[in-house]
């Protein structure tokens, strides 16, 4: 017997669960529904300065399996590239400091850490305390900020583990959910009383070689995943089609949009977790979805000539700790970062937005977003000059924030939706491009088990 699939949303977890779909079960019909008329979501490549440049996450995480293995489905394998640069720095005392080696910011190089000053001569030795610590009860689950802070000090949270966890997560290491957020160090944390040895632990536990590439993209831009996506399953998705509620039957579901009902036996909600809330209405899951807050984000995008920059580009960019005061979170040095895109104007792409913003924060103004980025250039790498190209985009509520306890609270929300619903995407079980395609394929193999 035939059984339909709805999946809701075409971002790259919806493409990702009716790709899978498609896959493991030939027979079965399968129907995405998108309001927007493309694909892709908040995945976005477009013209900038004659060059492809992304408008969203320019990247993928290449030690976890799945992004890889889409991409070698879809025959994108040959088109993989690793940034040509990858030193990082920080902004930290008023000028750019080199990022040392870490796992999510916490230092493999103790010793080498020392010299760098990065951090205080007081906060090395409360660093090195960890050593010696014999216990560490760890909660089932705390924040990131608070598992550092207990273990290796608040200078470390605040200019080493915070800057790249916010970065990633625009979000407050205080506030986010340490299994959720970072398992790597949540893994770390359970392997060892002391997180130092703790995160050697996991490190030699993975296997990877120190020179593997930490992230992979295809050269054309990451649109070039969710087009070979929308190849794959084109005749399946309609776009420009916004569902105004779905709601399940006694067999399984009906999802309504402005002009027809379709009944399915399963469906994938693959949108932000807030928007399946009012999707479900008044479904008992609904006030838990509604619970996952969201954080804004912009990226503004910027062309100078080369010599309009004094700084030395040898690197991917910088990161900014929240208590640096500036409005940017981080500044991607694209044109050296990634050698496709060398060689001509200097592209820079920065970011704003985190959790907590208060609404003065340029996040909604574009006027406002640019001028803040230009007067925290100037700052960070003397650039006075007017870009001659900007592109600034808005994505707002598009972070989701996980807090303490949200794997508990997504266990709880799978159970309440029942057999016939399924939730999948950012706002879940990792907001990364790997963990969304992970979770798409996951509910589909489990909508059609």
């Amino acid at each position: 017997m035939s059984r339909h699939l709805v999946v809701v949303g075409a971002g790259v977890t919806g493409l990702a669960a009716a790709h899978r779909a498609r896959t493991i079960a030939p027979d079965a019909t399968v129907t995405v529904v998108e309001s927007s008329t493309r694909i892709g979501g908040r995945i976005r490549t477009s013209p900038f300065a004659g060059l492809a440049v992304d408008e969203g996450a320019d990247a993928f995480l290449a030690r976890v399996p799945w992004g890889r293995e889409l991409c070698d489905e879809l025959g994108l394998a040959a088109e993989l590239v690793a940034p040509a640069a990858t030193r990082a720095r920080l902004w930290l005392d008023g000028e750019l400091r080199d990022l040392p080696p870490s796992l999510i910011g916490v230092p493999l190089d103790v010793d080498g850490l020392a010299g760098s000053g990065v951090l205080t001569p007081a906060g090395i030795v409360r660093l090195r305390e960890d050593l010696d610590r014999t216990s560490d009860p760890t909660p089932r689950d705390e924040s990131v900020g608070a598992m550092v802070r207990r273990r290796l000090g608040d200078e470390v949270l605040e200019r080493l583990v915070g800057p790249l966890v916010g970065g990633i997560n625009a979000g407050d290491a205080d506030r986010l959910s340490l299994r959720a957020t970072a398992p790597q160090l949540a893994e770390a944390a359970d392997a060892d009383p002391s997180l130092l040895r703790g995160v050697q632990k996991v490190t030699a536990a993975s296997g990877r070689a120190p020179d593997a590439p930490v992230f992979l993209a295809p050269r054309g831009g990451m649109e070039a995943l969710v087009d070979a996506l929308g190849a794959e399953v084109a005749d399946r998705v309609l776009t420009g089609t916004p569902v105004r509620s779905v709601r399940p039957t006694g067999a399984g579901a009906t999802v309504h949009t402005d002009s027809t009902a379709i009944d399915a036996d399963r469906c994938i909600l693959a949108v932000p977790a807030p928007v399946a809330a009012g999707l479900v209405g008044e479904h008992p899951a609904a006030p838990l979805l509604s619970s996952i807050e969201q954080a804004s984000v912009v990226m503004v995008t910027l062309a100078f000539d080369p010599a309009e920059v004094p700084v030395d580009l040898d690197g991917s960019g910088f990161l900014v700790p929240e208590p640096a005061g500036l409005a940017i979170t981080a500044c991607s040095w694209a044109s050296s970062k990634w050698a496709h895109l060398g060689g001509g104007p200097v592209i820079l792409r920065v970011s704003l937005g985190r959790d907590g913003d208060e609404p003065e924060r340029p996040t909604e103004d574009e006027t406002a977003s640019l001028r803040a980025v230009q007067a925290d250039l100037e700052t960070t790498m003397g650039i006075v000059s007017e870009p001659w190209a900007v592109r600034v985009t808005p994505w707002p509520a598009s972070m989701p924030q996980y807090r303490p306890g949200h794997l508990d609270l997504v266990a709880e929300i799978d159970d309440r939706l029942g057999a016939h619903l399924l939730a999948a995407g950012a706002s879940y079980r990792g907001l990364g491009i790997p963990a969304c395609i992970e979770q798409g394929r996951a509910a589909a193999e489990a909508a059609l088990a």
